[in-house]
């Protein structure tokens, strides 16, 4: 399989040199030491194409449980009971429904597809890291990471970027144009002090995306008790 063909529309803004030497760092590591398994770490790019894209969602190192990574940022794997979802995804999932206020039926994706389905690229600045070891591939990453940045942002400067912690704040420097850029701290940050993130954040980059695509990114699902 070509570069163009495993990446698609990508292969526009990945730096293929880039992609190639992580792509011969990978064959040396052990895949049992991974997050997340080495089929998922580009899956990203499969779910949100160039075209349709409109939201960068950046975020710090995938989760380094063994098992919970799932390539899309935030996202857990759509069996995990609500008691086990992952504290950051926990603290994303409060904020976007804000629970003090009333509301019917809630149905929100854990898995975060249904975010990228709708244009948004959920990714890491890193998008490996080793078990149990946070940060360990953020140097192995940053090149690749910041010739994404800097070549989206040259494809397109209408795009909105959306920055979860100083981490993904380092790459804003290789922004060369955009519609906006919102930063905030990560969401691992709010659970570990047991506090919210704040509710009108992710409302903001919605106004943003109605005023320069006429869209919004549905949050999550809401119907009335006693529809279908």
């Amino acid at each position: 399989m070509t570069f163009e063909e495993y990446f698609g529309d990508w292969s526009k803004v990945i730096d293929e040199q880039e992609t190639l030497k992580i792509m011969h760092w990978l064959k040396d590591v052990n895949p049992e030491i991974l997050c997340p398994a080495k089929q998922n770490i580009f899956r990203a790019f499969k779910l949100c194409s160039l075209k349709d894209c409109k939201v960068i969602m950046l975020g710090q190192d995938p989760y380094p449980q063994k098992g919970v990574a799932t390539g899309i940022l935030f996202g857990n794997s759509a069996d995990t009971p609500e008691e086990r979802l992952s504290p950051s995804l926990q603290v994303v999932k409060e904020s976007v429904i804000n629970y003090e206020m009333p509301h019917n039926r809630i149905e929100f994706d854990n898995t975060m597809e249904s975010w990228a389905k709708q244009g948004v690229l959920m990714i890491n600045t890193a998008l490996t890291c080793e078990v149990n070891r946070v940060g360990s591939h953020f140097n192995i990453w940053q090149p690749f990471m910041s010739k994404l940045i800097h070549n989206l942002s040259t494809y397109d400067g209408g795009l909105i970027y959306v920055l979860f912690g100083n981490q993904a704040s380092l790459f804003k420097k290789d922004i060369v144009q955009s519609f906006g850029i919102f930063e905030i701290y990560h969401p691992a940050f709010y659970a570990r002090r047991c506090e919210k993130m704040p509710y009108d954040f992710f409302p903001r980059v919605n106004i943003a995306l109605q005023e320069h695509y006429n869209t919004k990114i549905k949050f999550y699902n809401e119907t009335e008790y006693g529809t279908c």
